[in-house]
């Protein structure tokens, strides 16, 4: 009775403590009503930060059924790594004409034929064939970037026209990171940089997200049916280039899949006829070839340019970083001719520029959600069973936020990477605390490529350009296949040195 008589009396009692607030905008007038309407925000806001980091600290915790989030760095470590746990189901909603490719693929024994065959195109060797050609593209933003800043209203018709000096380098970053994979996937630039009109980036770029949504909402699909027109231009560009042989070989991604494809047939390695199971074997067919060319698409296009958008924001807000990567940029070019675009060999190995690039991707993982792996087998995690089908989250985010080993870890401090320059000497970097492009053998096949496109870009930037914060713009992000702010735009100003 004693429980029943408080329950009934609770609205009553809520009732009491509202009566107190303002109700109207008269009632405001009153500074003692409005003092108390922003304290209670205050503590309100308060309080859910509070809840927030508390879960967020928790090593292990369920999100919904048969779907935890790991944020341990041992239990991390498990699942990528030691137990290697395949990716969840959600990954076959990114499979192009029922193919398994590298990305997308559950299968152990296929992956690892495939990748076998993939991964020396992003090997560093290979890479250098295409250092001229994100040489090339960064020269054209260049170039439009000294036309926007000599006329504000050079900008495609339709584009907002920001204040002199200012640019949107979310949106150029975007768009040079599709320039770039164009070229290097398919022997042809998008163009976006110039005149931001072809189609297919957005095309891409809207069916990816609702692809993501599709493979958390099944029933999308039936009301809202995907565009895949971006997969058949891939794929038209695959044929052509085979239709050219000789005459069209260019030093791309494509020619090396071709390449790689003519090696299997020659050395008896071909496909056997059997569509299934040369699929399963991770053999590339002409079907496979054309697959994995729009996932190097895919792939190469939204994650570094999100990456390199990121630590422009982190450094124009932290002058000290800015001028300190500035020095040793112009340091290791300072034998360059003014204006000039920076070899790869001058910045592949400069320890500040990469603290840079790392913390970045310490604050703001690309895959902010996690990485969704199935567990094949009961087990324990963080003292907890985890029975067998579980969809484990690699929580990134949380495991790069923990102050156990990255004191102060909501702020933007490269010198952590640099060991005989760290203020934290007694946290060093550990070993399997950080994930910029996963573990394990599903690890990013593209890393070398991502690294050597965010230095060339971000060195050529701050070598011939002075940047400066322009305040009040919102930095929170959406995820979808990875992070991008929600905005679609983040704006610096730019002045030519």
């Amino acid at each position: 009775m004693t429980v029943l008589s408080r329950l009934s009396a609770l609205p009553t009692f809520l009732k009491a403590i509202l009566a107190s607030y303002p109700t109207s905008i008269q009632d405001l007038r009153n500074p003692r009503n409005l003092a108390r309407l922003l304290l209670t925000l205050a503590f309100l806001s308060s309080l859910r930060k509070s809840l927030l980091s508390a879960a967020r600290s928790q090593a292990v915790r369920g999100c919904s059924p048969g779907i935890i989030s790991v944020a341990d760095k041992d239990a991390i470590r498990e699942i990528l790594v030691t137990a290697d746990y395949p990716k969840s189901e959600i990954h076959e909603g990114f499979e192009l004409y029922d193919q398994h490719n590298v990305f997308s693929s559950r299968n152990k024994s296929f992956h690892k034929n495939r990748r076998r065959l993939v991964a020396p195109a992003f090997g560093l060797q290979y890479l250098r064939s295409l250092e001229p050609i994100m040489q090339d593209s960064v020269q054209i933003l260049m170039n439009k970037i000294d036309e926007i800043l000599e006329n504000p209203k050079s900008v495609k018709k339709g584009t907002k026209v920001l204040p002199r000096g200012h640019i949107n380098m979310h949106s150029f970053m975007n768009r040079l990171s599709f320039d770039i994979i164009g070229k290097s996937a398919f022997g042809e630039s998008f163009d976006m940089v110039l005149n931001d009109s072809h189609p297919v980036p957005k095309q891409m770029a809207k069916a990816l997200k609702r692809s993501m949504q599709q493979s958390f909402n099944p029933w999308i699909r039936w009301l809202i049916p995907l565009d895949r027109s971006f997969i058949a231009f891939g794929c038209e560009r695959v044929r052509t280039r085979k239709t050219q042989g000789e005459d069209g070989r260019r030093a791309d991604l494509l020619q090396y899949l071709i390449d790689a494809q003519a090696r299997e047939r020659a050395e008896g390695n071909g496909e056997t006829g059997d569509e299934y199971e040369d699929m399963i074997a991770g053999k590339l067919t002409d079907r496979a070839v054309e697959a994995e060319a729009v996932v190097f698409l895919i792939a190469g296009s939204e994650t570094s340019s999100t990456a390199m958008t990121n630590t422009l924001m982190y450094l124009v807000n932290n002058p000290k970083a800015l001028k300190r990567l500035c020095d040793e940029l112009n340091q290791a070019t300072a034998t360059n001719q003014k204006g000039s675009i920076p070899t790869y060999d001058q910045v592949r190995n400069l320890p500040y520029l990469t603290a840079c690039i790392h913390e970045s991707m310490r604050l703001r993982p690309v895959a902010a959600t996690g990485l969704p792996r199935e567990v094949t087998e009961d087990t324990v995690m963080g003292g907890y069973k985890i029975p067998k089908g579980t969809i484990v989250l690699a929580a990134l985010q949380e495991l790069h936020w923990n102050k156990k080993y990255y004191p102060q870890p909501s702020k933007y401090i490269p010198e952590r990477w640099i060991p005989e320059e760290s203020p934290f000497p007694d946290y060093p970097i550990q070993d399997f605390t950080f994930y910029p492009f996963s573990a394990g053998t599903r690890n990013c096949v593209g890393k070398n490529f991502a690294m050597m496109e965010m230095r060339l870009i971000l060195a050529t930037l701050l070598i011939n350009y002075d940047v400066v914060n322009v305040p009040g713009q919102r930095t929170d992000y959406v995820q979808f296949i990875t992070t991008a702010f929600a905005t679609e735009s983040y704006v610096i100003k730019m002045t030519k040195k």
